[in-house]
């Protein structure tokens, strides 16, 4: 029997589909965290309208990466099947595989997002200095 997927409603990829183990991902603390990480940093400062966190991007790279797969294996099915083969892995697996990683690529992101990296770095050099 098919599991049962939920519909999350998006401004810009409009209904994404996850199943019930994705929804535990997107309900863990780590990934509900990236609501309060802005993709654009501090740029909605100077434009009102880049207010969408990694949270909504994050949902977003998953849909996107999933069609982008769609699409792939409607072309080019037996060649992907049996590269995938190769790995010990079914389409089924590696389109689960790909949509859990593009879900939690940002789970590690910093506040302030890439902003924040560059003052962690600048930290890291001056702790090594000392």
């Amino acid at each position: 029997m098919a599991e049962q997927l939920l519909r999350l409603r998006d401004p810009v990829h409009g209904f994404i589909h996850i199943s019930p183990k994705e929804l535990k991902l997107v309900e863990s603390p780590p990934f509900r965290r990236l609501r309060n990480i802005k993709q654009l940093a501090l740029t909605y400062l100077v434009y009102p309208g880049a207010m969408h966190s990694r949270f909504e991007h994050s949902l977003g790279v998953m849909e996107l990466a999933s069609k982008a797969f769609d699409a792939l294996k409607t072309r080019f099915e037996s060649e992907l099947r049996e590269n995938f083969n190769k790995l010990g892995m079914s389409l089924d697996e590696a389109r689960t595989l790909l949509r859990v990683t593009a879900l939690l690529h940002d789970v590690g992101h910093l506040p302030f997002s890439h902003g924040g990296e560059r003052v962690a770095e600048e930290s890291g050099r001056q702790a090594d200095e000392t």
